[in-house]
């Protein structure tokens, strides 16, 4: 990628060029926990505050002097071995490069750029602690470089957004902590450098992930006079565009788009967010089109292949949309709600293994996305493993008590195992938390119908049916409730003793 080559460069000025720079704002709101909230940035900022002070302090072992001392030149060994260093990492030899970089740190601890291209060469290998170590180190060793509070800015970025677990192992702070800390780094880059493009348009970015969403346009709205060329202007646009829809404000933001693609044709990001703001007209006609130009202008864009996926998700279309799938996650492997979205699609296609394989992984990354645990509870109860999928709803409902995801599992499981009483029970929770739930209604009217509570059972089932009318064929709804091989006979008698139930009540 572009971008990140261009991060790892040891040049002064960074370039960002691919449109997943920008950050692509997805339909989908999926369960994840976020703490992003004004008092964890307030925390972090102190915490990151003293931090460096104590550091400096203990490095300086007194107070410090009104005039710090000029720092010595570093050694022309040093310098050589550095050089060396940055060019093995512009062949990506990681290991060799690090080699030359802690072999000039010994030789001169107290010069930067070794430290900067170790972290570099950390970072690039995945190795994200000792990563975020030496870019510290830099921040420290040069307080008043933009570069360096940049860099530390976007490494603490990508630790906030990779594993949940990953941010404690690799720096000792929470997610949110860390996503604080890289907002601060990159606030404090563009106050040194307010001329930079880069450091501007990220810090409209993480504002904008970060809910301060009027900050994001006065920082998205000022990267456009940074801009040197017509696809940074284009970036700048679809940026602005971004922070406007995110207030409601879907005629600027529509605006902002048109501009974009004035600028660069080829801007996947901008037809995308047109598609977007169809959608919330209800013009899937248009958003179809603005999906397909996205595809044809700029078919590495990921984003793109997942947004006409979710178009051939509502039209009935799996294979279309499997296929979408299946080229969203090739371009970008980060995508995990485009892996969870092929999942199902693949569970559906009776691939239960590959499915299982991405919804644990999804699971091991993001254990608050109960979706993933839910999905993989239902492959076990359709594989017939009951009690591992009552397992499995049980530590969804340990995480969270209020996990619609586990009441589902649970009435589910229990009436395939004939409790009827209390199938019915975690429908009415599941029911509670998402009245519409299509699995849950549908299962309750049926539970309903087999306990002669027949009038109840016409009445939940005349619900779903004028939502989901596809729930009245015998496939579908043995589908949405994972019904066993001898349950097909009951579901279908259940549906032919009411195939009239969308007929006026009267008729009844």
């Amino acid at each position: 990628m572009a971008v990140l080559k261009s991060l790892f460069a040891t040049r002064n000025r960074f370039t960002c060029r691919t449109e997943s720079a920008c950050g692509i704002a997805r339909r989908r709101r999926p369960r994840v926990v976020r703490a992003e909230a004004c008092a964890a940035l307030v925390l972090a900022c102190l915490w990151f505050s003293a931090w460096g002070l104590a550091a400096w302090q203990q490095q300086a072992g007194t107070a410090a002097p009104a005039q710090p001392a000029p720092k010595a030149a570093p050694s022309q060994q040093a310098i050589e071995l550095v050089n060396q260093g940055n060019g093995l990492l512009d062949r990506n030899e990681f290991a060799d490069a690090a080699g030359a970089f802690e072999k000039a740190i010994q030789i001169d601890p107290s010069f930067a750029d070794p430290h900067r291209g170790l972290g570099i060469a950390m970072w690039r290998q995945g190795k994200f602690r000792e990563a975020w170590q030496e870019m510290n180190r830099v921040a420290r060793l040069e307080p008043d470089s933009a570069r360096a509070h940049y860099e530390l800015g976007r490494l603490a970025g990508q630790i906030a957004g990779g594993q949940a677990n990953s941010a404690a192992a690799d720096t000792g702070l929470s997610s949110g902590d860390v996503r604080a800390i890289a907002l601060s780094e990159v606030q404090k880059a563009s106050s040194l450098a307010p001329r930079d493009f880069n450091m501007r348009l990220e810090l409209s970015q993480m504002e904008l992930n970060a809910g301060r969403k009027k900050d994001a346009q006065a920082d998205a709205l000022g990267a456009i006079p940074l801009a040197s060329t017509a696809e940074e202007r284009a970036l700048a646009h679809v940026a602005l565009a971004q922070a406007f829809a995110s207030t409601g404000d879907e005629m600027r933001a529509e605006a902002e788009y048109q501009k974009a693609v004035k600028e660069n044709p080829s801007s996947g990001a901008a037809y995308v967010g047109l598609g977007e703001i169809a959608l919330f007209q209800q013009n899937t006609a248009q958003a179809a089109q603005y999906f397909n130009e996205a595809v044809q202008h700029s078919p590495d864009f990921g984003p793109a292949y997942a947004a006409l996926a979710e178009l051939y998700i509502q039209a009935h279309r799996p294979t279309e949309a499997l296929g979408m799938l299946q080229k969203a996650v090739a371009l970008d492997p980060d995508d995990w709600q485009s892996q969870f979205e092929l999942g199902k699609l693949l569970m559906k296609a009776g691939d239960a293994a590959k499915a299982k394989e991405l919804f644990t992984e999804i699971l091991a990354a993001r254990p608050d996305f109960l979706e993933a645990g839910e999905q993989l509870a239902l492959l076990r109860l359709r594989q017939g493993d009951v009690q591992g999928a009552v397992d499995q709803a049980q530590q969804l409902l340990t995480r969270d008590p209020q996990a619609v995801e586990g009441h589902r599992v649970l009435a589910l499981a229990y009436w395939r195992e004939r409790q009827a009483d209390n199938s019915l029970a975690e429908c009415a929770q599941a029911l509670a938390i998402d009245p519409h739930s299509t699995p849950m209604l549908a299962l309750q009217s049926f539970v309903m119908w087999q306990t002669r509570l027949r009038k109840d059972a016409r009445r939940v089932l005349r619900e779903v049916a004028r939502s989901h009318p596809d729930i009245l064929s015998p496939v579908e709804f043995c589908r949405q409730i994972v019904c066993g091989s001898a349950d097909a006979m009951l579901v279908s008698e259940f549906l032919r003793d009411n195939r009239w139930i969308l007929a006026p009540p009267g008729d009844q």
